[in-house]
């Protein structure tokens, strides 16, 4: 139970075995409240062995071996109505859905100079990039692509026009870059960039970029901005091109 004076408490005991909350003050010691077990560093690792089992990320997709609903085995199925294989659990009938992921980012200028970062981590580490990334749940594509900007390369950015979308179906993600102006000359480098730059378009490290759709995506900005005349541009990235 709660202690009646409404005192602050604290925990007690293994936080993986078992909990209990008890009232500080002394002569309050007889209000005590158990709480629902935790897990045991058994049970944590053999929870942890379940999950390194059933879902890992191979080039092709993610591979689920068994159901997050019920825990059960699954099979890759036709569910009735579909056209496609889906991973079906056979106990209770979910069907797990994967679909593409979607990568947001901005090429930014300021005084004819473009935000560059060079990556902190893996995949490509070290190479040169646009600010760019996952996009989140609950923000748009302009959010995601102001997010981005602001955690890579520390720099406030106004959203100008879409610009490119380039697929890439044999990893299954999507790459939609936006064009932005810098609000300011201010930048940092992110925990996800080891430095950031304004380089002018002359000094761009063009044998180092970290992927081909960053390099798609700024040739094609610097041969309009030339014309100062923008489209919107969408294209596909074939395996080995």
């Amino acid at each position: 139970m709660h202690c009646p004076r409404a005192c602050p408490t604290k925990r007690d005991t293994n936080p993986l075995t078992y909990s209990v909350r008890y009232c500080s003050h002394s002569n309050h010691s007889s209000a005590k409240e158990e709480l629902p077990p935790r897990l045991t560093p058994c049970a944590f690792s053999a929870f942890l062995k379940v999950l390194n089992s059933s879902l890992h990320l191979p080039t092709g997709g993610l591979v689920i071996n068994f159901c997050t609903q019920c825990g059960q085995e699954v099979n890759l199925l036709i569910p009735q109505g579909d056209t496609h294989q889906r991973h079906v659990c056979t106990n209770c009938g979910h069907i797990h859905y994967e679909n593409p992921r979607l990568i947001v980012g901005c090429v930014s200028t300021w005084d004819n100079k473009i935000l560059l970062c060079r990556r902190a981590i893996e995949p490509r580490l070290g190479y040169w990039t646009l600010p760019a990334g996952f996009m989140e749940n609950g923000e748009t594509t302009a959010e995601a692509a102001v997010r981005e900007t602001w955690e890579e390369a520390g720099a406030r950015i106004a959203i100008d026009a879409p610009f490119s979308m380039i697929s890439i179906a044999h990893i299954n993600q999507v790459h939609l870059f936006y064009r932005g102006r810098l609000m300011s000359p201010e930048y940092s480098a992110g925990e996800e960039s080891l430095e950031v730059i304004l380089t002018k378009p002359e000094a761009i490290p063009w044998s180092d970029f970290a992927f081909q759709s960053v390099e798609i995506t700024l040739r094609r900005f610097l041969a309009e901005a030339e014309q100062k005349r923008f489209s919107f541009h969408e294209s596909v990235l074939a395996p080995n091109t």
